[in-house]
């Protein structure tokens, strides 16, 4: 079917109105506190956009994370203060025929950090040129808002869509993913999702999976004059620290992935000892570790592959050492997420791959994300095939002085409709 408009001339037409709903959302404070585990002020934003959903004729479910609900999820971040902060999800019921969709945004941000060292009002929100600044426009308001108004576009248009389109604006996305959790828990599911995470309008089927690490090591403390007659803990530790890095070495000469970095093992943080005269007692390390998706293995099989031969590095040191044969180390996962991929070949990635190249006029970039985001909670758990395209450049992700190009944005807008037309289908309204 030939749409009767040219979509880019109703972007720029309404350019001014779809700049001011984002600002809206910018100067809104969604920030998560204390990474979720003490809350978040996603709820003044959540209304904006549950109101905006409703005025576009979409039917609206609002509900809280449920711990007891979701924990069955492997990386379900339990314990985060729930309270006041609703995800909110529209439907636009298709007519039939169509194939249905997923476009997933979270409204939270990271919080701003030092304001002295912003340059403006973080919650600024004010275009110069031809960006947009303020904390959460890159990382990821204005790929939500793109969402929501790229619906604006289609149904204004005069044509309805033949498949259903499920827009998730979901909270805790900076706390680990509980909202998107708690999405798929309660049932959505498409045939196909779109994450919109900052991409520069790339097209990202694949992303790291992550596993953060806790190792406590025990010494032996006493007076540094005597040190003969201690255990140093940092010594022991640093050993272990040395064998995952000799791993990570490893993975780097024999893991490949076509669109992905090689798996990286990253010290993040280390404590022990309490002063220079004491040898240490005790010694707390705590990594961070991405990986990579592997084919003909599922996702649970990658990361039990992965966490054991972190485990085996470390029982490597322990067997070589008499004190820590005796005093084994303590290791934990306080914090994971699954990588994913959906194969080039998928219809989804292709059909993406066109509609990104018809609008931009150009091939569209093919790459993976070398983090994790909620694309791997839709896939891996949801069995949704999944793919991330947003606005605006990593880069610019917690970071002082955030911006998004507003230029990008737009472009979104014009390549969410495009695609959402196409996967969808649609039919005229008066059925002419």
């Amino acid at each position: 079917m030939v749409i009767k408009m040219r979509i880019d001339e109703i972007v720029q037409a309404n350019k001014d109105e779809y700049i001011d709903f984002l600002s809206r959302l910018v100067q809104t404070d969604t920030q998560v506190i204390g990474h979720g585990v003490l809350g978040g002020k996603e709820k003044a934003g959540q209304e904006i956009i549950k109101h905006k959903l409703l005025n576009l004729g979409f039917e609206i479910d609002e509900f809280l994370v449920d711990d007891e609900k979701i924990k069955k999820y492997p990386g379900a971040n339990l314990g985060h203060e729930n309270r006041d902060r609703p995800n909110i999800v529209g439907t636009l019921k298709g007519a039939g025929g169509g194939k249905s969709l997923i476009l997933n945004g979270h409204i939270d941000t990271m919080p701003f950090g030092d304001r002295e060292k912003w340059s403006e009002d973080p919650f600024l929100g004010q275009v110069q040129g031809d960006v947009l600044y303020g904390l959460g426009s890159t990382d990821m308001k204005a790929s939500l808002a793109a969402m929501i108004l790229a619906a604006q576009v289609i149904k204004t248009s005069g044509y309805r869509l033949k498949g259903d389109l499920i827009i998730q604006s979901v909270v805790d996305e900076e706390g680990g993913g509980n909202g998107t959790l708690a999405c798929v828990e309660r049932g959505y599911t498409a045939d196909a999702a779109i994450v919109g995470e900052p991409t520069q309008l790339h097209l990202q089927p694949a992303h790291m999976g992550f596993l953060f690490h806790e190792i406590i090591v025990d010494g032996h403390s006493l007076h540094s004059s005597q040190l003969w007659e201690g255990v140093n803990a940092i010594d022991k530790a640093i050993k272990i620290y040395q064998s995952l890095k000799d791993l990570e070495h490893r993975w780097l000469m024999t893991e490949k992935h076509p669109l992905l970095p090689g798996p990286t093992i990253n010290l993040g943080v280390i404590e022990g000892g309490i002063a220079g005269s004491v040898v240490p007692g005790s010694c707390t390390l705590k990594t961070c570790l991405h990986y990579q998706p592997k084919q003909n293995e599922s996702y649970e099989q990658t990361r039990e592959r992965v966490n054991q031969q972190v485990l085996e590095a470390i029982e490597s040191v322990v067997k070589g050492d008499e004190w820590l044969k005796e005093h084994p180390p303590l290791v934990n996962v306080f914090q994971e997420g699954y990588p994913f991929e959906t194969p080039i070949s998928h219809p989804l990635v292709q059909e993406m791959k066109t509609i990104i190249g018809d609008v931009l006029q150009e091939e569209a970039v093919i790459e993976g994300m070398p983090a994790g985001c909620d694309a791997r909670i839709l896939s891996g758990f949801g069995n949704i095939p999944t793919i991330i395209v947003g606005c605006g450049d990593p880069r610019q992700c917690h970071c002082i002085d955030e911006s998004v190009p507003v230029s990008q944005f737009l472009k979104l807008i014009e390549i969410y409709v495009n695609f959402i037309i196409s996967w969808c289908e649609v039919e005229s309204v008066d059925n002419k």
